[in-house]
């Protein structure tokens, strides 16, 4: 890396860290998320530094986004069963995100190495009770690289609790279509660090398809069980969300459409010790997928009534450390994900060189934060598979690929947060240097990024 490219970008992080620190300049918050306004609960209550979870917020979502302190429309038969009831004020929440990116090289002689993203997401929330029993977390975002609305997360709840032999159980059902945007912990592909990342960021060509290759294309459904607020199962099925005639075959679509459905699971185990928390699972999924795409861009496309298949399973280990006080809030998290890929029908089109592949995804994430209003965050991410040419398209015909994380944060309010974040490659696609036979090395995907985040 030149002295000359050093010197200018540690000009340009100087003049975005001073615009950051201009923006923290107090101003009137005017409203929190819907969720605090149902309970009549500040963010802490639930969350360490939003988006994580607290034990209390993990219950919270467990038990179907009900808990209420709020008045609510209510009617009974005669036999006093309830047959209405609604919140007297609708849960509907938004969320602005704005950002300056800045990459270490261009992509190519044609593009910046800045780029501004305002908004860089817009979404607006259904987010709390629906009734007694029923709660949701539906989003729906404007996202500014497609131009487009289109329906995010969202995570339907039918939840209750009981008592068997002494011990507290929460049960329910949720309909989801993202795996794991139903989970408790901030170890999962849907809920891990890093929380917001740059559309200018090159990530690298492989991934496992549990973290978040389905995500927004499916539909779940799973049952569930928190039990004494420590021991948690889950089990469900997932299904491409385009079927039959809505999906009739047109020569180049219809590609990674799940093959009957696709088993998901969850265990959990979370031991509570004063200000202390431990968290230790697995989760994973088995997908069969018709007319599948490769990480390189090969695809499939055939008739969905004889497609060609290749077959993934995923498994995975998990834990998640927390402390939490009113001074300190600190996080440790840490997962890795074994993807198994039967790639016979890719193999069979001379789109993989091997008929089997594995990859390996794993991350360690430390955060800590003062007060809820100073923080940083250290990451270490990294993908390891098969030598497969064909199938991830790389020069060596590696993915391997290994690169760290670095954050501070102030939040001026609990729904306010300003972050400044660098990540740095140090293996990208297989190589640390040319890793795309045309001179790009792995640092030249380094990237600094400022944002706004807010939650209303």
């Amino acid at each position: 890396m030149s002295d000359h490219w050093t010197r200018g970008f540690a000009f340009r992080a100087a003049i975005l860290a001073f615009a950051l620190f201009a923006l923290t300049i107090p101003k009137s918050a005017n409203a929190v998320p819907s969720y605090a306004r149902q309970t009549g609960l500040a963010c802490e209550a639930c969350h360490t530094v939003f988006p994580a979870l607290t034990a209390f917020g993990r219950t919270f979502k467990a038990s179907g986004y009900t808990l209420f302190n709020t008045l609510k429309v209510q009617d009974i038969d005669k036999l006093a069963h309830s047959t209405l009831s609604l919140s007297d004020l609708p849960p509907v929440s938004a969320m602005v995100m704005a950002s300056q990116s800045l990459e270490a090289k261009a992509n190519d002689e044609n593009s910046s190495k800045a780029s501004t993203d305002f908004p860089q997401q817009a979404s607006l929330f259904y987010a709390g009770r629906i009734s007694d029993n029923i709660g949701a977390f539906i989003q729906i975002t404007y996202d500014d690289q497609s131009g487009s609305f289109g329906i995010d997360n969202t995570d339907i709840r039918f939840a209750d609790v009981t008592k068997i032999d002494g011990h507290s159980v929460i049960y329910g059902v949720s309909l989801n279509n993202n795996p794991t945007v139903q989970d408790l912990w901030n170890t999962v592909p849907a809920w891990g660090q890093p929380f917001i990342a740059s559309p200018a960021l090159q990530s690298p060509v492989a991934g496992a398809q549990i973290q978040g290759a389905l995500s927004g294309g499916v539909a779940g459904l799973s049952a569930y069980t928190f039990v004494d607020q420590a021991f948690y199962a889950e089990a469900g099925v997932y299904r491409s969300a385009l079927q039959g005639a809505s999906v009739a075959f047109d020569g180049d679509q219809n590609n990674n459409v799940i093959s009957g459905v696709a088993p998901y699971w969850r265990l959990a185990y979370e031991w509570d010790f004063g200000n202390h928390s431990l968290e230790v699972g697995t989760f994973g999924m088995y997908a069969e997928l018709q007319n599948p795409t490769t990480p390189a861009g090969g695809a499939i496309n055939g008739s969905l009534q004889h497609a060609p298949t290749d077959r993934f399973l995923d498994a995975s280990f998990d834990t998640q450390y927390q402390y939490t006080d009113d001074e300190t809030q600190i996080s440790l998290t840490a997962a890795w994900i074994h993807e198994h890929q039967d790639l016979s029908a890719s193999f069979a089109e001379d789109l993989s060189t091997n008929p089997s592949d594995n990859l390996d995804s794993y991350n360690v994430v430390a955060s800590y934060f003062w007060h809820r209003k100073l923080g940083a965050t250290f990451g270490f991410f990294g993908v390891n598979g098969s030598n497969d040419p064909i199938y991830f398209g790389t020069i060596n015909g590696s993915p391997n690929s290994t690169w760290g994380l670095f954050e501070i944060d102030y939040l001026p309010w609990l729904n306010v947060k300003l972050g400044l974040q660098y990540t740095a490659y140090i293996k990208f696609d297989g190589a640390t240097s040319n890793y795309d036979g045309l001179g790009r090395n792995a640092s030249d995907n380094d990237l600094l990024f400022g944002y706004l985040w807010v939650a209303f």
